[in-house]
């Protein structure tokens, strides 16, 4: 995306026109550029920080006469995102995969729902179907390669999954 293409962006969400979202645009980063020429950071709570950092110095091959040359330290500029951030990445890029859960022992209850960090918890967000044999099956889709940490939700109380190992507190984790 280009500065441009943002500047439209920006201004087909907010209503402002595309000159006042330039200058704001414009005066935003001439702000960060400012802070980091004066040596200090700029923290954007759940986005990341921008900073500076002294590189190191480098002994690289001379094109011109296949000896040695040293490029010296430098200070560089640099980005370093926020877990809020990274882990936005991560979900809407990382390859997908269907991952089923099964709940066996609980044919009374009257509903079950996974809970875990990959829905903050929420015990509506992830339903079971119960099956005629009495035991309950959902199936959902998460981003590849992450460790999950989760429970089942049986008519209101957290429960282990017995299938995959478990921390103190009741909490079963499992690489998908």
């Amino acid at each position: 995306m280009t500065r441009e293409e943002l500047a439209r962006e920006t201004a087909r969400r907010t209503g402002l026109t595309m000159k006042e979202v330039q200058i704001v645009l414009v005066t935003f980063l001439d702000v960060i550029r400012e802070t980091l020429c004066r040596g200090d950071s700029v923290f954007l709570r759940g986005f990341g920080c921008f900073s500076t950092r002294m590189g190191r110095e480098r002994r690289v091959r001379d094109p011109r006469d296949d000896g040695v040359m040293v490029i010296p330290s430098r200070h560089r500029a640099v980005f370093r995102p926020y877990p809020a951030l990274r882990d936005a990445v991560q979900n809407s890029l990382a390859p997908r995969t269907r991952v089923a859960f099964f709940c066996i022992g609980y044919s009374h209850a009257h509903s079950i729902s996974v809970v875990g960090d990959f829905n903050d918890w929420h015990e509506g967000d992830s339903p079971m179907q119960k099956l005629p044999d009495g035991s309950w099956f959902t199936e959902l889709t998460m981003s590849s390669g992450q460790t999950i940490h989760y429970s089942f939700s049986v008519d209101g109380l957290r429960k282990p999954d017995p299938g995959y190992n478990s921390d103190a507190g009741g909490v079963s984790v499992r690489q998908v």
